[in-house]
């Protein structure tokens, strides 16, 4: 299999802040498709032109993928003017001029997991969370921040503290019964997942998603969306 490179091209309408708000929940998505090295994000503001530079690691997968995003932007009355080109690699040349062809590094950084957890898990807003806490008492939130720092600024009423690192041996039901946490027995139980900010929320929601709990949302913005919302907070001693 060759390396192959497809370059999309479109026009757009609105500002470049209005195409980047949209694009953003793709990115986490096209990152994590099977077979794609990298995306570089392009525009042109003068032109109101915009798209991308995809490196596969082969042809089948970029020609099928580019049959899809061709369709999806043709279905798009935003975008017009669509050209979907795929190329080979000519790799002696590429490696002379330090073309970035080779199989690039799959490690993730903080971010980018981040990203990709919040866009596999839904995200419930701290309002929604009080109604959902109100209607349904059996809802569990988990904190996933060690216990000092929750005792700096609180956290949502009635949640546990289960940090991120001991949450994927608590939730799983294959260790030795007392190395588990009864709370997470029942994986169809309603979950929300935060920290202060959100991010490490996101990966205790995905690491319990991925485990099969079904009804798992983060909280959007985490314990401080929930502060700056007006609603109130406890140190809860929580565990």
């Amino acid at each position: 299999m060759s390396v192959s490179i497809l370059q999309i091209n479109f026009t757009f309408s609105g500002s470049r802040a209005e195409y980047e708000a949209a694009s953003l929940p793709n990115a986490a998505p096209i990152a994590a498709i099977p077979g794609l090295g990298w995306k570089i994000w392009l525009i042109n503001t003068a032109t109101c032109e915009a798209g991308g530079i995809y490196r596969f690691d082969d042809e089948n997968t970029a020609e099928a993928f580019a049959k899809d995003v061709e369709v999806m932007l043709r279905g798009n009355p935003s975008f017009g003017n669509i050209s979907v080109k795929q190329f080979g690699v000519i790799e002696t040349l590429t490696a002379i001029t330090r073309g970035p062809i080779s199989q690039p590094s799959r490690a993730r950084t903080f971010n980018q997991m981040a990203a990709e957890a919040l866009a596999a898990v839904p995200s419930i807003t701290p309002d929604e969370a009080r109604r959902r806490l109100e209607q349904d008492p059996n809802t569990l939130v988990i904190d996933v921040r060690d216990a000092a720092d929750i005792a700096q600024t609180g956290t949502v009423p009635g949640a546990v503290n289960l940090s991120l690192g001991a949450l994927t041996y608590l939730a799983d039901n294959e260790v030795p019964e007392d190395w588990r946490d009864p709370r997470l027995a029942d994986r169809s139980r309603p979950i929300i997942t935060t920290c202060i900010l959100g991010p490490m929320g996101a990966l205790g929601g995905k690491l319990l998603h991925d485990m099969g709990f079904s009804n798992v949302q983060i909280l959007k913005g985490g314990v401080q969306a929930w502060i700056d919302a007006g609603l109130p907070v406890t140190d809860n001693r929580v565990g």
